[in-house]
């Protein structure tokens, strides 16, 4: 059992409000960035996904020349209210980046954790 207001996150996390790309199945759609850490993100997007569902990522992380594509499971789908066109907030576990993302993203967090 959990406390309430306890940071159960295992590594550091920075708002980040830039697009990346997801890809459930078929072409990659557009989502919004919340926030983003070495481990996941919560990105805001146009249509419900169900929990555990793979998911493919293409995102471009400022200060980094390259395009990375990564895979994650999501972990969370919430409905936001009174928003029109309907959005969803996504969260997503990673279960697959390079190391070079990963350190591409360890980068960009601690930039902003900085700030």
């Amino acid at each position: 059992m959990t406390r309430p207001g306890i940071e159960r996150r295992r590594a550091a996390r920075a708002k980040a409000e830039f697009s990346i790309r997801l890809a459930e199945r078929d072409g990659m759609r557009e989502a919004k960035l919340k926030d983003l850490s070495t481990n996941g993100l919560c990105c805001l997007y146009g249509e419900a996904l169900r929990e555990m569902t793979l998911v493919r990522i293409a995102i471009e992380i400022p200060g980094d020349a390259r395009s990375h594509d990564v895979q994650g499971a999501v972990v969370r789908c919430l409905k936001l209210r009174d928003v029109a066109p309907p959005t969803y907030e996504i969260a997503i576990f990673f279960t697959q980046l390079s190391p070079e993302c990963r350190a591409a993203l360890g980068r960009f967090v601690t930039a902003q954790v900085a700030v």
